[in-house]
């Protein structure tokens, strides 16, 4: 498994760079192998008329299909999302996060999993900063088994779990000097605001890259992170049930990783939405055999941007815009606020750290404020003021101090939740 990951590295580095016309039937063929395997041997689309029929023409084609939406792996039996004869013991297991809701066990043959871990080596490549014997800290929910070539001192990955007391996190991360720090955005904020000047400027000595991953990432958070840290900020988008999404380059753009996912970004209705346009992310990851997911709706809300990047790359780039779909209050106009304003209100609004918002059934929202150390009794009644305007009027509204933000049992923190169903209109 080393080994054939370890051949799949050059592979993987060197399709950034071919041609488009080559890529797009690359992803044509993958995605027709892949139906072919969903259609004969996994029992979900095997079931499904839906998925009948011969091979796609073009990748158009692929709009034909239904989008799978989460709902369905927590309302289907695993086996029948597996293929049929597949061994769980040569397979590798996921949980997601469980950030919308009931986890839900995702599963990766070894070999797409062996070629997406060989395509995470161009993701640190990619910055142009770092090296394979850098020192890297990575705090995160879990720690995963070491790898073998870290005996050689090769990508070392030194793991602080991110529910430790942060004591004990800053004493490990400064123990460690990293030249790589990564973590999700949440963790990050609460390490800077825990970190006195003379431990950050410890830490600076020798840090060079923040690799932030699994949350939405803001620009005003972006450049907060390069400011504070003193190093370049690039961001990762990845879910268990598809693994790497996107990468960023130098340039600060979110490449897909093309070679083994194809993007689409879709209405309310499924059809897909020209470059620049604001929708849904489904992605089908092509290279997998043990779980197919055909055109899955990751849950989240982004755009592929026109053009191609200045790094050279022909992959396409990403951009998340709002946070996950289904994260979001509904206001008494039938306007939606979703996950972005409350982070943009924590990046930028005198007094706020963090911020986390629940809407009861009757529509009450609430919005738990985690303040500064500097803020004063009237950073409530400023944060109630600043969602009025950006609301365009008044809403129930209710701001209230909080110690902390809320994270789920993945890990992440879960910015905005709500039980109202909105009326029809």
């Amino acid at each position: 498994m080393l080994l054939r990951e370890a051949a799949y590295i050059p592979l993987t580095i060197a399709r950034q760079y071919g041609g488009a016309a080559g890529l797009r039937r690359r992803q044509l063929d993958g995605i027709n192998r892949m139906l072919a395997v969903a259609r004969t041997r996994v029992p979900y689309y095997r079931d499904d008329p839906r998925y009948a029929g011969g091979p796609l023409r073009t990748l158009a084609d692929l709009a034909r299909l239904p989008v799978l939406d989460k709902q369905v792996l927590r309302e289907q039996p695993l086996e029948r999302m597996l293929a049929d004869g597949v061994d769980l013991d040569d397979c590798l297991s996921f949980q997601t996060s469980g950030s919308t809701g009931r986890r839900v066990r995702i599963v990766h043959d070894q070999d797409s999993h062996d070629y997406h871990m060989a395509a995470c080596v161009r993701r640190f490549l990619a910055t142009g900063r770092y090296l394979p014997t850098d020192r890297l800290s990575h705090i995160r929910p879990f720690a995963p088994p070491a790898r073998m070539f870290e005996r050689f001192k090769l990508f070392r990955r030194h793991v602080i779990l991110s529910h430790r007391p942060m004591r004990e996190i800053k004493e490990e991360l400064l123990a460690n000097r990293p030249k790589v720090l990564i973590g999700y955005p949440v963790h990050l904020r609460a390490l800077l605001r825990a970190l006195t000047p003379e431990e950050m400027a410890e830490l600076r000595r020798t840090l060079r890259i923040v690799m932030t991953e699994s949350e939405l990432l803001l620009p005003e958070h972006r450049k907060l992170f390069a400011e504070q840290f003193g190093a370049p900020v690039f961001d990762e988008y990845s879910a268990f049930e598809v693994l790497n999404v996107t990468y960023d380059c130098r340039h600060g753009r979110a490449h897909l990783g093309e070679d083994r996912i194809y993007c689409e970004v879709v209405d309310d209705n499924g059809i897909p939405l020209p470059d620049g346009e604001q929708g849904h992310v489904v992605v089908t990851a092509f290279l997998e055999r043990a779980m197919p997911l055909v055109r899955y709706n990751l849950g989240d809300i982004g755009l592929i941007e026109p053009g191609r990047c200045r790094c050279g790359r022909r992959f396409r780039t990403l951009r998340l815009t709002t946070g996950r779909s289904n994260d979001y209050v509904t206001l008494p106009s039938g306007e939606r606020l979703y996950p972005d304003a409350f982070l943009h209100l924590a990046a930028t609004h005198p007094g706020v750290s963090e911020c986390f918002v629940h809407q009861d059934a009757e529509g009450l929202v609430r919005v738990h404020v985690v303040p500064t150390d500097e803020a004063g009794e009237g950073v409530y009644e400023t944060v109630r003021h600043k969602l009025f305007t950006l609301a365009g009027g008044e809403f129930p509204l209710e701001v209230v101090p909080a110690e902390t933000v809320r994270i789920t049992v993945g890990g992440k923190g879960r910015f905005v939740t709500s039980d109202y169903a909105a009326p029809l209109t």
